[in-house]
C-alpha cells in the first residue's frame, strides 16, 4: 500500500490539502475498496473508476470542503450526508476530521451495503440509514441527536433537501451542497435569511460548495 498512500499524499500536499500518513493511509484504503467493489456494484462511473481519477475527481473535490466545517468545538460534531452513493463527500471527512461523527443516508441497498463494510473497515464513527430521503429516512433518524453538518453532493434540489433536513438540524449548523452556480442562485433564493456563501472548485468552473448556516 506504500505506492498508493505516497500518491494520496503527494496529491493532498499539491492542492494544498495536507492530512497526515494516518489519514492517506485510510484514503488508500478506501479507494483500494471501492475500486473492488464497483466491479459488481455500480459505486462510480466505469470510465472513472481508476485509483488517480478517483483521487483526482472525488476525493479531491470531497476535501474542498474541508476549511468550510465547523471549527472543531471539543465534542464530537454530527455528520448527516444525504445520498451518500459511493461515499463521497462524507467518508473523507470523516477521515480527515477525527471529530466527526457521521450518518449516511443512502436508498439504494447495494450502496448502502458498501457504505457499511467501507466505514466498519475504516473504523469509522458512522452509521448508515438504508432508506429515502426524507421518508422514511427522517423517520429512522429521530432518536439521533441533531447534526451539526449537512453534506451532499452534486444534487439538483438542494432547497429541498435542507427544507426536509432542518428537524434534525442543531442551531447554528452549516450545511455544504457540492453544486453549481446557477444551483446556488435558486437555492439562496429559495432560502431566504440564510447566511450563504459559494467557494467556487480551483479544478472546475462554475462549480463549487455551497455553505449555508444560521438558518435555524
Amino acid at each position: 500500500m506504500t505506492g498508493p498512500v505516497t500518491a494520496v499524499l503527494a496529491a493532498l500536499e499539491e492542492a494544498e490539502r495536507p492530512i497526515g500518513a494516518p489519514a492517506a493511509e485510510k484514503l488508500a484504503v478506501f479507494l483500494d475498496l471501492l475500486l473492488r467493489r464497483n466491479e459488481a456494484v455500480n459505486l462510480v462511473s466505469r470510465k472513472e473508476a481508476t485509483f488517480e481519477t478517483l483521487l483526482a475527481r472525488h476525493v479531491l473535490d470531497a476535501l474542498e470542503g474541508l476549511p468550510l466545517l465547523p471549527a472543531p468545538s471539543g465534542r464530537p460534531l454530527r455528520l448527516l450526508d444525504i445520498g451518500s452513493g459511493g461515499g463521497f463527500p462524507a467518508i473523507p471527512l470523516l477521515l480527515t476530521r477525527g471529530d466527526l461523527e457521521g450518518v449516511l443516508v443512502e436508498s439504494i441497498g447495494k450502496k448502502a451495503r458498501f457504505l457499511e463494510e467501507a466505514i466498519g473497515t475504516l473504523e469509522l464513527t458512522a452509521r448508515v440509514v438504508n432508506a429515502r430521503f426524507p421518508d422514511p429516512a427522517i423517520d429512522r433518524m429521530k432518536k439521533d441527536p441533531l447534526c451539526d453538518l449537512l453534506t451532499s453532493r452534486a444534487v439538483a434540489d438542494a432547497g429541498g433537501i435542507l427544507r426536509h433536513a432542518r428537524p434534525r438540524m442543531a442551531a447554528g449548523a452549516v450545511a455544504l451542497f457540492w453544486t453549481t452556480e446557477p444551483l446556488f442562485a435558486e437555492l439562496r433564493r429559495g432560502v431566504p435569511g440564510a447566511g450563504a456563501s459559494f467557494v467556487r472548485s480551483p479544478r472546475a468552473e462554475r462549480r463549487g460548495i455551497a455553505r449555508m448556516e444560521c438558518f435555524t
